[in-house]
């Protein structure tokens, strides 16, 4: 629904919302027309359009809760700027004192990433031999992994903003350095143009909507661009989302 709730993948879920169609016609709608019991059938039985129910997972307290919640107005999360994100980083392992060479044997053009969702952590399997090679703690629910052009890293992303790079070279994969890119982020990547392998990399986050350009083999971060802006329709849009 978004994080200011005026509609991504769900609908809109402010308390009130307006729509002007293109022939001029208004629409008015949100949680406070619904109605307390109308939301509280919806979040336990879900929806024709594919919303789940939760009437198995929530209480009926907790469902009466969170109807009445959401026809509040939402509040405005807090920004992530620059220095955050600087205040964030954490090189744990710096350039110079990593290693020369691969000090392990394990094939790196066949490993699997694979995500450890609810546990914030990440299994590296070694594809040859179908065994697990080390799992690392991560960001909560890593949304992506990546490969640079050297292939010797491994770049993570949580859905938290925490994002990770992992050295393969070592004799077992090492998290060498961390740092946070927001409070909602789905995915990164590297430079790969040639004369720029591994020099950068790029994050987006959902919240706040921008992306963010770090070092490519320290993470330290370099520069925050803010995606807000205007919509064609000359409207001001303050969530779009960077994934």
């Amino acid at each position: 629904h978004g994080v200011l709730r005026k509609g991504a993948t769900g609908k809109n879920l402010e308390p009130h919302w307006t729509k002007t169609d293109a022939d001029g016609k208004k629409t008015e709608g949100g949680t406070l027309n619904l109605g307390t019991k109308r939301l509280e059938n919806i979040i336990a039985y879900g929806t024709e359009g594919g919303m789940v129910n939760y009437d198995d997972i929530l209480t009926k307290e907790e469902i009466n809760m969170m109807a009445r919640y959401i026809q509040n107005t939402p509040d405005v999360p807090p920004e992530f700027s620059l220095q955050d994100m600087k205040d964030s980083w954490k090189l744990i392992v710096p350039v110079d004192q990593r290693p020369k060479k691969q000090m392990n044997k394990i094939n790196l053009k066949n490993v699997f990433a694979i995500t450890l969702r609810d546990a914030g952590k990440l299994a590296l399997v070694d594809g040859d031999t179908h065994t697990i090679w080390k799992v690392l703690d991560t960001g909560y629910a890593v949304h992506i992994s990546r490969l640079p052009a050297s292939g010797r890293y491994v770049y993570t992303v949580g859905r938290d903003g925490l994002t990770t790079i992992i050295d393969m070279w070592y004799e077992e994969p090492t998290t060498v350095a961390t740092v946070r890119l927001g409070s909602d982020a789905r995915s990164v990547d590297t430079s790969k143009f040639e004369g720029y392998e591994d020099k950068y990399l790029i994050g987006g986050t959902y919240w706040p909507p921008q992306y963010s350009i770090m070092d490519g083999e320290t993470l330290e971060p370099i520069k925050v661009v803010s995606t807000r802006g205007q919509t064609v329709d000359g409207e001001y849009h303050p969530e779009p989302r960077v994934a």
